[in-house]
């Protein structure tokens, strides 16, 4: 019998052989569900089995999963997140296993039709979409569905459905429902494999990061359709309703995304309070506000693009299915620099597809007298909107200088002859290729970055000054919430030996990314708990200023599930997942020399794009907060600093890979055999 929580089911799909199969959720249980039960099954289906190398994120094996986590449908806030996993083409200079998650009701519903995730391996031979109602699944023809928007596939998806949404009640499947599908879908951009599309559910909901929606493409995956009449099954409701209730009384959550005036807000589906989809209701509660409200706004010294602009700009990408972050002008603001800093007269807060595009235009690298024709971009007009439209349709479906822009930022570059020297100067990105998201100088989010495949896009930490607290007293509450209670971790001295001895260089600072790899490997990502909401270490709306971590997470997880599982259990499950992750990369070619950062990293100017400035810095004597803009790293310092990473790890500190020892104590011998086998099992301690 499947936990509470659980449906007990995964759907396998092999378009190859138009099978329809299922795996048993219970062998996967110890991954947490989400992403860490996608690796285990990543593993399980293309790894282990050996036959290919593992490199090209568009090869028909590649299994991508649509994972939920225990929480899902149970109407827990901050806990119906979809997450995608596989080999993501986007990741540079090797197609890394991945990941990306999106919200709205895909995750619930997909709960209601009794599956807790679909995976998918092979190719289809022609376009198709996999349609799910409860307990049939069938594989529908997609051909006239191949060529559309992503909002055009969905209605025609619920036009063939015959719902009435909301309306009157109608019996399908096991029961009746008054929902229509839930759908995740391509548009052209996933069609055309271009390596920055997106999957989209709804009006917006999105998986943009990782390219998925190209290994859509690749395998004729259209779209995965999901209709559920069934039920959740939880071990307590009313704990859950108990739990719920305490979480909204102590710590209440109020709207974070205001939003512009006349915008409809929502949330995704058992959600309330973040109203962070704000705008519009049309294609359901899930229109996304982040980087897609402002994909086209272009940088200085250009005029502001209007907000109307913007908005309208932002459908472009929702319906073609493309990465905004990945392919934006320059995200929501720019940042001052140095006088001597090469990027002037200030820094985009991403330097992405749009405007290094522009860039490259102004040097005359690319344009008129130039190998590089910019056509079909009216590049004179580039400050106009129509200019979107042009750019997005030009990407999507590989036209002109659309196919080289197809390939993501670093592609691009690489294709110009600009790498390495871009890592230098203008270009933000992570060791993998990815647009940086302002992690400097809060380090951890940094080193995340390296020590993943992607941005980790954590947005959890709020570290600079707290009105009424002393700087020594709010570590003291960060060190707590962690369960750990190591005020060091906080230490953000980044100059002369403090920075090794305490700072971010330190084990210190090594055992604190790590915690926060495994908690996001299991909370965030796994039991999909939102990244606006989880973790809180501290909380301005609690009298003492501690947050609801470590609290809150064990209490809802175990009142839907019927466990006594600690926080500490979950960390561990975290490990476990982590683990199976950092075997998959080095399967896949990684090694300590690799795990190197983009070039601007090292030198000054690496802070001039981020928000935490102001970070808890221990002089030796006493803590203050001290204004960390200056912040770069240095390579002495990451090399120490990895060293003592992969030692907390139980990694060799030579290779970076998983020790045997390590992966035991993890339950995870056959993954251990596998590695020797290869050739790329760490060395024992």
């Amino acid at each position: 019998m499947a936990t509470p929580g659980f449906a007990g089911r995964i759907l396998l799909v092999n378009l190859t052989k138009k099978e329809i199969g299922e795996l048993d959720s219970a062998r996967y249980e110890p991954f947490g569900g989400g992403h860490g039960t996608a690796a285990a099954i990543f593993w399980e289906l293309c790894v282990a089995p050996g036959g290919w190398d593992l490199q090209d994120a568009f090869d028909p094996r590649n299994a991508v999963a649509l994972m939920t986590g225990p929480l899902a449908g149970t109407g827990l806030s901050y806990a119906g997140r979809t997450s995608v996993s596989g080999m993501s083409p986007q990741s540079w200079p090797v197609n890394w296993f991945c990941h990306s998650n999106f919200g709205g009701s895909f995750a619930p519903m997909l709960k209601l039709a009794g599956w807790d995730g679909v995976v998918v391996v092979g190719r289809a031979d022609a376009p198709v979409y996999i349609n799910i109602v409860d307990d049939r699944v069938t594989l529908e023809d997609a051909r006239e569905l191949w060529g559309l928007t992503t909002w055009k596939a969905q209605e025609e998806i619920w036009r063939r459905t015959s719902v009435h949404y909301g309306r009157e009640w109608q019996e399908l499947g096991q029961g009746q429902t008054l929902q229509r599908p839930a759908i995740v879908t391509i548009g052209p951009a996933g069609e055309n494999m271009t390596r920055v599309a997106a999957l989209v559910h709804g009006g917006g909901s999105g998986a943009g990061q990782g390219g998925f929606g190209g290994v859509f493409g690749s395998k004729n995956l259209k779209a995965v359709a999901v209709l559920g009449t069934g039920t959740v099954k939880v071990a307590d409701p009313k704990a859950v309703r108990d739990s719920r209730e305490w979480w909204e009384t102590r710590w209440p959550v109020s709207a974070e995304f205001p939003g512009p005036a006349g915008i409809v807000h929502s949330s995704c589906m058992g959600c309330r309070g973040r109203n962070c989809h704000n705008r519009n209701t049309a294609y359901g509660r899930d229109s996304d506000n982040c980087a897609e409200a402002g994909w086209y706004a272009v940088a200085p010294p250009a005029k502001p693009t209007p907000q109307d602009v913007q908005l309208r700009s932002a459908d472009i990408v929702q319906q073609l299915g493309l990465n905004a972050m990945e392919t934006c002008f320059m995200g929501p603001m720019a940042f001052p620099v140095p006088p001597d800093f090469p990027v002037q007269p200030s820094v985009p807060a991403y330097t992405a597809l749009g405007w290094y595009l522009k860039k490259m235009y102004d040097l005359g690298v690319i344009g008129p007298g130039t190998k590089f024709d910019t056509s079909p971009l009216p590049m004179q007009d580039y400050e106009r909107g129509e200019f979107a439209d042009i750019y997005g349709l030009a990407i999507a479906n590989r036209i002109g200088i659309g196919d080289l822009l197809a390939e993501g930022t670093v592609r691009f570059a690489e294709k110009l002859g600009r790498l390495p020297e871009d890592f230098d100067t203008l270009l933000r990105l992570t060791a993998w290729g990815y647009q940086d998201h302002w992690s400097m100088p809060a380090v951890e989010w940094c080193y995340g970055n390296l020590m993943d495949a992607r941005d980790i896009n954590n947005h959890d930490m709020s570290l600079g000054p707290k009105p009424g607290l002393e700087c020594a007293d709010f570590v003291k509450i960060l060190a707590a919430g962690t369960a750990r209670n190591d005020p060091f971790w906080f230490d953000y001295s980044w100059q002369g030996e403090r920075a090794y001895q305490t700072g971010i260089y330190s084990e210190a600072k090594a055992r604190f990314v790590a915690w926060r790899q495994h908690y996001a490997t299991y909370y965030k990502e796994s039991a999909l708990f939102c990244d606006w909401a989880f973790s809180n270490l501290y909380n301005r709306n609690s009298p003492d200023g501690r947050g609801y971590t470590p609290e809150a997470e064990p209490r809802f997880l175990n009142a839907v599930t019927g466990r006594n599982h600690t926080f500490e259990d979950g960390l561990e499950i975290g490990r476990r997942a982590w683990n199976m992750k950092r075997a998959i990369f080095v399967m896949q070619g990684r090694h300590r020399k690799m795990e190197k950062f983009a070039g601007y990293t090292y030198r000054p100017g690496a802070s001039y794009c981020g928000f935490a400035l102001e970070l808890p810095v221990f002089d030796g004597s006493r803590w203050d907060w001290v204004n960390c803009r200056e912040l770069y790293l240095e390579d002495r310092g990451v090399e120490q600093w990895k060293t003592h990473f992969y030692n907390t790890e139980g990694w060799d500190p030579a290779t970076g890979y998983p020790q045997r020892r390590t992966l035991e104590e993890l339950e995870l011998k056959p993954v251990a055999d596998t590695l020797q086998s290869a050739g790329r099992l760490g060395s024992p301690p």
